[in-house]
């Protein structure tokens, strides 16, 4: 009974480390992701209105990814604390056994490692789809938002040549409009005061034009005819279906699953469990990392720390480019870098001791630096 509150005890302190570590790093990533997508807005690539959603999906993903270092950081800090103050002396010399230790870690890892895999199986694949959705969205856009005033824009299909002198003071129009087409064989020259976007039902972009003039013939012929007009609806972007196709990231793992031989579905396929899988070899590299002597202060791991999650990432992003590119044999995917973690989890367990039977009553082998 005494050994499961103090697993207890060691869980809740893990837990609200964690915590805090991870609303940092929330903040820093929102902070990111609000520049980058700031930063599209102000290029025009991107529609204001998306700006919410974006931030939102960003911060989501970059919280899910970054799950793991907020725990191993976490599981760090707290080890750190303990081995300062002595407290995991005073646990192991009461009975408390490096096995009871990694129980208590998993009490907040095992759960972390199911929750994120549900994650990135699911909801991650959702937001990517949405993101997808909404860029294409903002593609079909792009010929009236994405305009630099004072610069000539081609349409993707090369038959429309549009031009904007400014934006309007409010930026919610275009003024001094030209768009030239060519429409069954005729030249078609537009010329405006101002355009308003308009969505168009089908969500293709539609232009508002006001208080202009069209022309319309075959060039050279000299027969042209005029139109004047205060209002013209006239549609400047065609949907595009091949912009509708879905990247892999953003493929349910059942599909991705019915295409698991080939390789970059199966980079990515990995990857999804990837991110779940180094919360369990993190977790265990985090106790004998942290075993130093107790005047050694809280944070005298923490750049090892940061040092092991950077070499792990790395391997993991390397092994995934490798898998995708067919360099890496699908038989093998990303285990080598999961293997090799674990290689190092044992040789650090073993320095510290972790894999001898303790003698009872003996404590904590004494902390020296790896």
């Amino acid at each position: 009974m005494i050994l499961r509150r103090a697993e207890r005890f060691v869980a809740r302190e893990l837990l609200l480390t964690q915590a805090a570590v991870t609303v940092v790093l929330l903040l820093v990533i929102v902070g990111g992701v609000l520049a980058r997508v700031l930063q599209d807005v102000a290029e025009g690539s991107v529609p204001a209105d998306f700006l919410p959603a974006l931030v939102g999906f960003g911060a989501f993903k970059g919280i899910v990814y970054l799950w793991p270092v907020a725990l191993f950081l976490g599981f760090m800090l707290v080890l750190g604390r303990m081995q300062r103050d002595s407290e995991l002396i005073a646990l192991q010399s009461g009975g408390m056994s490096f096995a009871a230790l990694y129980r208590a870690l998993f009490l907040v890892a095992g759960p972390a490692a199911i929750l994120l895999a549900a994650l990135m199986n699911t909801v991650v694949p959702w937001t990517e789809g949405e993101v997808d959705r909404m860029r294409d969205l903002a593609d079909q856009r792009s010929d009236l938002v994405g305009i630099a005033p004072g610069q000539f824009l081609e349409s993707r299909v090369g038959d429309q040549v549009f031009f904007a002198e400014r934006l309007s003071d409010d930026r919610e129009a275009l003024e001094e409009v030209f768009i030239y087409r060519e429409v069954d064989g005729e030249a078609q020259v537009t010329v405006a005061a101002r355009a308003i976007p308009d969505p168009g039902a089908e969500g293709s972009g539609f232009l508002v034009l006001e208080d202009g003039y069209r022309y319309v013939g075959t060039p050279g012929s000299g027969a042209f005819r005029m139109l004047e007009f205060e209002r013209l609806r006239t549609q400047i972007t065609e949907p595009d279906p091949g912009a509708e196709r879905r990247s892999l990231e953003a493929l349910s793992t059942p599909e991705l699953w019915v295409e698991r031989d080939d390789h970059e579905v199966r980079a990515e396929l990995e990857w999804r469990f990837a991110m779940p899988l180094s919360i369990v070899v993190l977790t265990l590299i985090a106790l004998p990392l942290s075993l130093v002597p107790p005047r050694s202060g809280r944070y005298a791991r923490i750049p090892a720390a940061i040092g092991v999650y950077v070499l792990y990432a790395n391997f993991l992003i390397l092994g995934q480019g490798q898998l995708a590119d067919g360099q890496v044999p699908v038989a093998v995917g990303l285990w080598w870098a999961h293997g090799a973690m674990l290689a190092l989890w044992l040789l650090l367990a073993w320095r510290k001791g972790l894999l001898r039977r303790p003698r009872r009553g003996a404590g904590p082998p004494a902390g020296e630096p790896a």
